[in-house]
């Protein structure tokens, strides 16, 4: 592991490190996808580090997801468990869709710690400069979306998915004004309880004890089922 840490580790994310390590089972394995990921699991965290670019800001990425847990923030893990307990909401939600979610929800509570911690905002993402979402992408959602009074589960799971991508894409450069409008405007009332479950999460402060995430999930879930009442989605 220490063969790792030399080229991980420096003066930016060292402390973070050493605090997260003191208190956690934290293995470091070679990954066998282009990308750090990490794994979570009962006590143990094995955190997958890319051995031909071990880049010590992807390492902080990876670190500030297991700070937001230690922390008491799993988002995914309760959102999940919601969805789980919703019939047709667990059919609704691709498990891939859930983990997005997640993943988007943690991203926009990391990014202003890793900006704090020396880190350039471009280096958050290693998508920095891509699109998020495409015009390309809106029609195809659109031409599948509804027929015949029965919805696309795929087109709704991409309208989903693409809406939290955008929300939580940090390069400021990246505009999605016709986009969001399009989507509006394909369908009104859920996109309407996305941007409300949004705004709400931007309105949490984890760090703050009292607050807490419950309530936000739990109207975004009451929204969700309001909005899948009567239909048919195949």
């Amino acid at each position: 592991m220490n063969k790792y840490l030399n080229s991980l580790l420096d003066e930016r994310n060292s402390e973070l490190w050493n605090h997260l390590n003191s208190s956690h089972k934290i293995t470091l394995e070679p990954s066998f996808e282009p990308n750090f990921k990490t794994n979570f699991k009962d006590d143990k965290i094995t955190i997958y580090v890319v051995e031909d670019s071990l880049s010590p800001a992807d390492f902080t990425h990876e670190l500030l997801h297991i700070k937001l847990k230690s922390n008491g923030l799993d988002v995914g893990r309760d959102l999940n468990k919601k969805i789980e307990e919703n019939e047709k909401l667990f059919y609704l939600f691709s498990t891939d869709l859930k983990n997005h979610i997640s993943n988007c929800l943690e991203h926009i509570k990391m990014l202003p710690i890793f900006i704090d911690l020396g880190f350039k905002n471009s280096e958050f993402l290693s998508d920095y400069k891509s699109k998020k979402m495409s015009l390309g992408q809106m029609e195809e959602i659109s031409i599948k979306y509804r027929k015949n009074g029965i919805y696309d589960r795929e087109a709704v799971d991409s309208f989903i998915g693409l809406f939290f991508a955008m929300k939580a894409d940090n390069n400021r450069m990246n505009k999605y004004d016709i986009l969001y409008r399009k989507l509006s405007k394909l369908d009104k009332k859920l996109y309407k309880s996305l941007v409300d479950f949004w705004e709400d999460w931007l309105s949490f402060n984890y760090s703050d004890k009292e607050d807490n995430y419950d309530d936000i999930l739990n109207y975004f879930i009451e929204d969700l089922n309001d909005w899948n009442e009567n239909k048919t989605v195949i």
